[in-house]
C-alpha cells in the first residue's frame, strides 16, 4: 500500500455501526490509562496502519526451534539471538495475530524490548505460520491452545519465570490458555499481557464485515486463501481454495473452512467455543488486557468490564486511542508505550509473587 493510498484510506471517517466501539461511549474506562496517542494521528485507521509501516525496518536475528505436538503436528519458536540468552533465568513468549508471524513488526518490537530487559525471548509461530505448511489438514485458529500449551510445558522446564505476550488473535489464544488450564499451569508461568484482543470473536467478525474495514478483510482473506492453496497440494481430496477469494466476511470463511476443519458445527459454534471471554473468569494469575477504545476491529462485547471488576487477576485497561496493535508514539530507548506497559506489569507481578 503506498503512502498516498494509506493517507486516503485513513482519512475516511465513515460512521460505524452500533455494534463497534469507535463511535460508542457505552463502555466505561475502569482506570486511567497513561497512553496518549500523538495529536497528529487521531484516526483509528492511521493508528493501526502507520506503526506497522514505520516499524517494518526493525531487524531481529532469530534462531529457530521446532516443538513437536501430541497431535503429530508442530509449531516453530524463533528465539532472539543475543550473546547471553542461554544464561537468562526468565523468558517471554510473544504470540502474533491473525496472519502474522515472528517477523511481524509488532512482534519484533516487543521482542527487542524484552531482550533489552534481559529476558530470553521466543516468538511463537502458530501452526502453519512459520513459512512451512503444518502437517495436519487444518491450521491455526483463534481457540487453538495446543501449541502454546506444549511450548509452555517445555519452556517452563528451562526457566524459573515464564511470561506471555499476545496480540489480537494471539492474545485470545494466550488468555484462553491461562483460563482453561488455570488449575494445571506450570508453576514458572507467572503472567500474561494481551493487546487488541477480540475477546468475543463474533463481535470482532461483525466489525471486520463493515464497509469501513473492507481493506483489512480483503488483506486477511488474500493471505488466508494463499495458505489454503498450499493445503490443496497436500490434501487434494479437500478442495480448500475453491471460491475462497469470493468470500467477503469471516462468517463465510469460518463457516466454510475453520469450523469444519476443526470439528465445530458452524462459524457461530467456532466463535462461541474459541472466544477467551468464556474463560477469563477462571484466570488465577496476573493478566493484563489492553484494548483501545477506538480499535476498529473490536465490538463492545470485546471489552469485558464486568468480568474485570469481579476478578482478582484480570486487569483491563482501555486507552482512548491506539487503534489495533498500533499504539503509535515516540519510542524511548527501552521501547514503545505498550511494550513498556507489558514489561512493567510483569515486573510488578514478579515482585508480588
Amino acid at each position: 500500500m503506498s503512502f498516498g493510498q494509506m493517507r486516503n484510506f485513513a482519512s475516511n471517517r465513515s460512521l460505524r455501526g452500533p455494534g463497534c466501539l469507535v463511535c460508542s461511549q457505552a463502555v466505561p474506562l475502569i482506570a486511567n490509562s497513561t497512553y496518549r496517542s500523538p495529536w497528529w494521528i487521531s484516526n483509528p485507521h492511521w493508528q493501526t496502519i502507520l506503526p506497522n509501516v514505520t516499524r517494518r525496518r526493525l531487524r531481529i536475528r532469530y534462531r529457530r526451534e521446532r516443538f513437536e505436538l501430541p497431535d503429530t503436528d508442530f509449531v516453530d519458536v524463533d528465539w532472539v539471538k543475543s550473546g547471553d540468552q542461554e544464561s537468562r533465568s526468565r523468558c517471554c513468549i510473544v504470540i502474533h495475530g491473525l496472519e502474522g508471524n515472528s517477523q511481524a513488526p509488532y512482534v519484533k518490537a516487543m521482542a527487542r524490548t524484552f531482550d533489552r530487559a534481559s529476558y530470553a525471548v521466543g516468538a511463537l509461530n502458530l501452526r502453519g505460520c512459520s513459512g512451512e505448511p503444518n502437517r495436519l489438514e487444518r491450521f491455526y485458529h483463534s481457540g487453538d491452545t495446543v501449541g502454546l500449551a506444549e511450548v509452555m510445558n517445555r519452556v517452563a522446564e528451562r526457566y524459573g519465570e515464564v511470561y506471555v505476550v499476545g496480540f489480537s488473535l494471539g492474545g485470545n489464544v494466550a488468555l484462553k490458555y491461562f483460563g482453561e488450564t488455570s488449575s494445571w499451569l506450570p508453576k514458572p508461568v507467572r503472567a500474561v499481557a494481551a493487546f487488541s484482543v477480540p475477546c468475543e470473536l463474533q463481535g470482532g467478525s461483525d466489525c471486520l464485515a463493515e464497509s469501513g474495514n473492507r481493506f483489512y478483510m480483503k488483506r486477511f482473506a488474500r493471505r488466508l486463501c494463499s495458505k489454503l492453496r498450499d493445503k490443496d497440494e497436500l490434501y487434494p481430496e479437500f478442495s480448500y481454495a475453491n471460491g475462497c477469494l469470493k468470500m467477503k466476511t469471516f462468517y463465510d470463511f469460518d463457516g466454510t473452512y475453520t469450523a469444519p476443519l476443526n470439528g465445530f458445527r458452524d462459524a457461530v459454534d467456532y466463535w462461541t467455543q474459541s472466544s477467551c471471554a468464556r474463560s477469563l473468569d477462571r484466570i488465577d494469575r496476573p493478566a493484563l488486557l489492553v484494548n483501545a477504545k477506538n480499535d476498529p476491529f473490536l465490538s463492545e462485547a470485546c471489552y469485558p468490564v464486568e468480568i474485570a471488576r469481579e476478578s482478582k487477576w484480570l486487569h483491563l485497561e482501555i486507552p482512548e486511542g491506539g487503534g489495533h496493535c498500533g499504539f503509535p508514539g515516540k519510542a524511548s530507548p527501552a521501547g514503545y508505550w505498550h511494550e513498556l506497559r507489558a514489561l512493567a506489569f510483569f515486573e510488578a507481578a514478579r515482585n508480588q509473587s
